[in-house]
Formats: C-alpha cells, sequence, structure tokens
C-alpha cells in the first residue's frame, strides 16, 4: 500500500499540531482501515504511487461504505464516530497539499452519530471515603494516598500523573507543572490535602537533604528528572499500576463498580463545578482546549440544578 502521504499526515499531526504519539496511533490505525477499503473497492492500487491519491476525490460512497462495515461489525457509534473524524481530518490535510479538490459531503456534514456519554464521577462522600482507604502507616499506602490525593485534588489525567518529576514540583511557591497532551504545559496550585499526601509520601520516602533541598526550592540539578512515584524500586510508576490502585480501593467499597482514575479526574471537575468555580476556571485546570469539552461536566452539576429549579418554579413545590 502506498502509505507515504500518510505519514506526512501524522508528521504533519506530530510536529504542527502537538498530538500526543497515542493519539498519532490511533490516526494511524483508522485510516490504515480505511486506505484499506480503498484498496478493497479498487480506488487505490496496491503500491501505487503518490498520484494515485488522487483517486479519493469526493469519494462519499466509499467513506459511507467503510462507516458501515465498521457498524456492522459490532464497532459502538463512539468508535465509527472517531473513525470518521480521522479521516475527515486526513481529507482536510490531502485538500491542503492539493491532492483532492473535495471532501466527500458526508465528512463536511460529520454525520458520525456519536452517543456521547457523560463522564462517570463519584459523589463527595464516596470520594472522600476512597481517599482515606490507602493506610499511611505504611510506604506503599503513603504513595497511594499521594497518588489518590494528586489525580483528585488537581484533575489530572493518568499521563500526567505518571510523568510527575521532582522537577515539576515549585514547592515554596505552591505550584506544579504538568505537561498535558500535544505537549501543553499548564500550572497548577498544591494546596490542600493533595499538597499535604504528598509531602507525608516525599517526606519519608526522599534522602532528608533532598526532602529539605526540595521544600527550600533548591534541587540539585541531577535529582530533576526523579519521578514523584515509583513502582519498584528506581521504576517510574507504570499507567496500568496506577489503574490497578485504583481498582484495588474502589473494590474496598460497597456499591462502587467501573471506577478508574479517570473518574477522580471527572469528580473533580464535577465538584469544582457544583461548588461554584466558574466553568472557564474548570477548563484551565483541566487543560481542555476548547471550551465545549468542559462543558460536557455542566450536566453533571444535578444538585445546583434541581436546587434551583425547586426554589425558582412555582409548580416545583
Amino acid at each position: 500500500m502506498a502509505t507515504d502521504r500518510l505519514q506526512t499526515f501524522l508528521d504533519h499531526l506530530t510536529v504542527e499540531k502537538g498530538a500526543s504519539p497515542r493519539t498519532v496511533a490511533s490516526y494511524r490505525r483508522d485510516l490504515m482501515l480505511f486506505l484499506n477499503s480503498a484498496e478493497a473497492a479498487a480506488i487505490l492500487p496496491p503500491g501505487g504511487g503518490p498520484e494515485s491519491w488522487s483517486r479519493l476525490d469526493d469519494q462519499r460512497l466509499l467513506v459511507r461504505d467503510h462507516l458501515a462495515r465498521l457498524r456492522s461489525e459490532g464497532r459502538s457509534r463512539a468508535t465509527v464516530a472517531r473513525h470518521l473524524a480521522s479521516i475527515r481530518a486526513f481529507y482536510r490535510f490531502l485538500r491542503l497539499s492539493e491532492i483532492v479538490s473535495n471532501i466527500p459531503e458526508n465528512l463536511v456534514r460529520g454525520r458520525g452519530g456519536r452517543e456521547r456519554k457523560l463522564p462517570q464521577d463519584l459523589p463527595e462522600g464516596a470520594m472522600e471515603q476512597l481517599l482515606g482507604l490507602p493506610d499511611p502507616r505504611t510506604a506503599r499506602g503513603r504513595r497511594d494516598r499521594a497518588l489518590l490525593e494528586m489525580i483528585y485534588g488537581l484533575g489530572l489525567r493518568l499521563a500526567e500523573v505518571v510523568a510527575l518529576e521532582l522537577r515539576h514540583l515549585d514547592w515554596p511557591g505552591e505550584r506544579v507543572r504538568v505537561l498535558g497532551k500535544g505537549n501543553k504545559e499548564r500550572v497548577l496550585p498544591l494546596l490542600g490535602c493533595a499538597a499535604e499526601a504528598l509531602a507525608d509520601h516525599l517526606g519519608r520516602w526522599l534522602d532528608p537533604i533532598v526532602w529539605l533541598e526540595l521544600r527550600d526550592g533548591r534541587l540539585r540539578r541531577e535529582l530533576a528528572k526523579q519521578p514523584l512515584f515509583e513502582g519498584r524500586p528506581g521504576r517510574r510508576i507504570s499507567p496500568r499500576t496506577v489503574q490497578s490502585r485504583v481498582y484495588h480501593y474502589a473494590a474496598r467499597l460497597a456499591g462502587l463498580t467501573g471506577v478508574s482514575p479517570h473518574t477522580l479526574r471527572h469528580s473533580f471537575a464535577t465538584h469544582l463545578l457544583d461548588g461554584g468555580a466558574g466553568i472557564r476556571i474548570v477548563q484551565e485546570l483541566l487543560g481542555h482546549q476548547h471550551l465545549a469539552t468542559t462543558q460536557i461536566y455542566t450536566h453533571l452539576s444535578r444538585a445546583q440544578l434541581q436546587e434551583i429549579f425547586r426554589r425558582a418554579h412555582p409548580r416545583a413545590k
């Protein structure tokens, strides 16, 4: 299969758009399936040269049949919508590169039929119980408590908490630098229970001199890239280990199922909105590029909505 244009597009995502390796890999998988369909339909010849890519011009039937095949294979509506978005982005790149002149109509309209699910969140009481489960008398318990508090207290993604290193902490300034999606950095406040749990973990895990240097803001350069959280001694904790520890504690609370690190992040956003934080503030804290991504959490602020409705509507009493 001719994949030169595809690789150029993937390079464009990495260099120009700052897409993460995971995102680029997802685009690659989706588009390889689409190009396989194009070959099977004899639109792209196997091993064809660069000139063959122009045959993708305005192939609306190809796109329709490809998405229909995905649905017939039992793919979820969300997965099909993701494939549609990948194909749309690829076509836009081809048109920008003047390889095609027209984007298929079903891509312009973006009819993906996406089934958008509201993210799961935990009530504040259940979250408080979950955070209290790690045993502070053990090194692993202190580490786990700090992990949970950092994810929930700062609204971190799984990859973000795993990537944290000593150099990212500004202890005197009560701040932490986080590298998010697309290598976009944001600075978050390190306060309250999250700071307390992290201090309990680092204060007993690090060498006392290193801990003192960190607290004073004069960490030695050779220690800068030491991870905040380790799995095995000397090795950065893995995403799978973080997930398993969250599952472990959630399983100890009756009725809690399907809880993941992302659940803690969702709960962070929902509880902030319920507490009166503005949606723009929440957007900044979560590191969302678009406000529309953050607006889904407004659907989760049920308590405030119901209370306002009860007080304001004459037939709600």
